[in-house]
């Protein structure tokens, strides 16, 4: 056989292949063929081996071929890098060579699934010449045709960093599933529409119901009715607000219809979809608020007990003052100087009282003042007799008020608030001094200063003056006089604050609301002449039914007294009362029950409450056409409100 190019014109060959073989006769037999075709898919061979090569060797893949063993029989350059070992070297070498030590096992898995199934997919973990762990993943397929023997060639892709992001992404996600899993707090998700999507397995430690029964449930049907409004705040603001962080303390149903107290916290995601959910942490704090009110209980039977002491101590001072003159006014041959001047201590000392109980009543059940224009000098010089009293002679007490003052007040409120401060400026000054209040015109308000020469305040005492039962007199006080004043003042819309130095004295600034209201002032009320002439009264305290009895009877008035409430009608029908003064509390009805029984023998008894409690409202509430009285009061108070009743008024 013979390679030829033959010519088939003068510029062009073609490749041939001549055959010669002799015959017996002496012939030669010639067979040509045209090798032009095979030549050109030869050359298209090489080209392609070629590109492969150049692929094979650029590419960064990870390109090898190894036999049913696991020996490499050829590897890329890339994987040659990879590994930090030579393609020669490599060459020579098992794929389990170059596996992580817990990997190799799994190798002869790996070459029955390719020998079975012809392709293979996975991760594989190796380790390079250095010790570094590199985790590749691969897809192998094992070829047949045309080779002497099977082999399996590989493709893998370095994805080391991938998988490490992935690791830890997995662990980040069990740590914190961890802690949401175990997390005594729950933790839920609650949707635009208000619905649990998702809620940690502690909610079923705290509401006792399990995961089917609280999902897709509206959070509202778990809450208090009486926390329905907060609840529904909360959510309101959080779907309204992106990125808000808000709490709230709710009462949630537990699974055994108990209500269980959740301090929860609130935080506004929005997806990318523009809805917004709500992430909420709730802690169960049931156990600490019941420890609080406890606390508070406590607390309060503590400063029971120190109201209890304190006010003992200021009725006994009461009670003392009033005792010697009550002994001399009993003695036979008494003085006409022995009774007045018994009488003058007797009533201040029933004011002081009064204060006291006033104090009482007001702290604990704070009433709104009754507003009516006040011309503050006029109402400052009906007062001073009453403040005089107790600063006694040696306190040099004066006074200098603007006369165009005017304030919208409680009269009777802020008497109490001066007389209090009165009262602390006095004890301040135990062995006398200087007090001067002094009333002026600032901006839009009047400014009321009451400065004394006392020992002062040192800065702990001043930063809980107003606090209430706080008190630092060695011989008594209830600790209520400055609360009430800051209440009072407060309620009448001023302020009211100490400017005050240990050694330099004490100042109380108040400041109220100027009005230019020009209404007359109530004018001061006078014991007044009454039409009415037999008087009903139910008292079940025999000295003050007396006392009262004895007094209206002075007056020229006919009084009939029961001490229980189930002997009022009998007198009524006996009497036929002008007037019925009742007390609220009787031992065995309610004032306002006897009222309304001898309205019904004597439609037209007026009617007049009297308590030591702060009743009024309940008064004014269920007893129309009735006035009301706060013990003690003077007699010339209950014919005051006789003659409103007769005028047409009530309170």
């Amino acid at each position: 056989m013979t390679l030829l190019t033959a010519a088939a014109d003068d510029t062009l060959g073609i490749p041939i292949e001549i055959c010669v073989s002799s015959t017996g006769d002496g012939y030669s037999v010639y067979a040509v063929r045209d090798e032009t075709d095979r030549r050109a898919a030869e050359a298209q061979l090489l080209e392609s081996e070629r590109r492969y090569r150049e692929l094979a060797e650029s590419t960064h893949d990870l390109i090898c071929d190894h036999d049913l063993d696991g020996k490499i029989l050829s590897v890329n350059p890339a994987a040659a890098r990879a590994l930090g070992i030579a393609a020669e070297e490599l060459c020579t070498m098992s794929i389990r060579d170059v596996l992580v030590p817990e990997a190799q096992p799994l190798f002869d898995v790996y070459l029955g699934e390719v020998a079975q199934k012809g392709v293979a997919e996975g991760l594989m973990v190796l380790q390079t010449r250095g010790g570094e762990r590199r985790t590749w993943h691969y897809r192998n397929a094992l070829r047949l045709s045309g080779m002497e023997c099977p082999v399996i060639r590989g493709l893998a892709h370095d994805v080391t960093e991938r998988e490490d992001a992935l690791s830890a992404l997995r662990h980040s996600e069990h740590h914190f599933r961890s802690i949401i899993e175990n997390a005594s707090d729950i933790i839920g998700i609650i949707d635009s529409d208000g619905r649990l999507t998702y809620h940690s397995p502690s909610t079923e430690r705290v509401f006792g119901s399990t995961p089917d029964q609280l999902h897709n449930r509206h959070f509202a049907e778990l809450v208090h009715r009486e926390d329905a409004g907060p609840a529904e705040e909360f959510f309101r603001k959080h779907i309204e607000s992106p990125k808000l962080v808000s709490g709230v303390d709710l009462r949630m149903r537990h699974r055994d219809g108990a209500w269980r107290w959740l301090s929860i916290v609130g935080t506004t995601i929005e997806t990318s979809d523009g809805t917004r959910t709500i992430i909420v942490n709730g802690r169960d704090v049931t156990d600490r608020r019941r420890l609080e009110e406890q606390l508070e209980q406590a607390n309060r039977l503590t400063s029971l007990g120190q109201l209890t002491a304190t006010v003992a101590h200021e009725f006994n001072n009461v009670l003392m003052a009033m005792q010697p003159f009550a002994d001399l006014l009993q003695r036979p041959n008494v003085s006409r100087e022995t009774i007045a001047k018994g009488a003058f201590h007797i009533a201040n000392s029933i004011a002081r009282g009064k204060r006291v109980a006033q104090d009482m009543l007001r702290f604990a059940r704070p009433a709104e003042p009754t507003i009516v224009p006040l011309d503050l000098s006029e109402w400052w010089e009906r007062l001073v007799p009453e403040l005089q009293a107790p600063t006694g002679n040696n306190i040099d007490f004066s006074w200098s008020f603007d006369p165009s003052l005017r304030i919208l007040g409680d009269a009777a409120q802020l008497s109490q608030v001066f007389a209090n401060l009165i009262s602390n400026a006095r004890d301040a000054m135990p062995c006398g001094g200087t007090l001067r209040v002094i009333a002026q015109r600032s901006e839009k308000s009047a400014h009321i200063s009451v400065q004394d020469s006392g020992t002062g305040m040192p800065e702990h005492v001043r930063r809980h003056a107003f606090d209430p039962l706080f008190t630092t007199k060695r011989n008594g006080g209830t600790g209520l006089g400055l609360a009430v004043a800051h209440q009072v003042v407060t309620r009448h819309g001023g302020t009211i604050f100490i400017d005050s130095e240990p050694g330099r004295g004490t100042t109380f600034h108040l400041h109220l609301p100027l009005t230019d209201d020009t209404r007359a002032d109530a004018e001061e009320q006078t014991e007044r002449t009454i039409a009415a002439r037999r008087i009903l009264i139910v008292e079940d305290e025999p000295s003050i039914a007396e006392g009262t009895a004895m007094a209206l009877r002075d007056r020229g008035l006919t009084v009939v007294t029961v001490c229980r409430g189930g002997e009022a009608e009998a007198a009524a029908k006996q009497l036929q009362p002008d007037v019925a003064l009742i007390d609220i509390r009787l031992p065995d009805a309610d004032g306002t029950e006897v009222a309304r029984r001898l309205r019904v023998c004597c439609p037209q008894v007026k009617i007049v409450f009297a308590s030591g409690h702060a009743d009024e409202a309940s008064v004014r509430k269920h007893c129309a056409r009735s006035m009301f009285l706060q013990k003690p009061f003077e007699i010339a108070d209950f014919l005051n409100a006789v003659a409103m009743l007769e005028d047409g008024g009530a309170a």
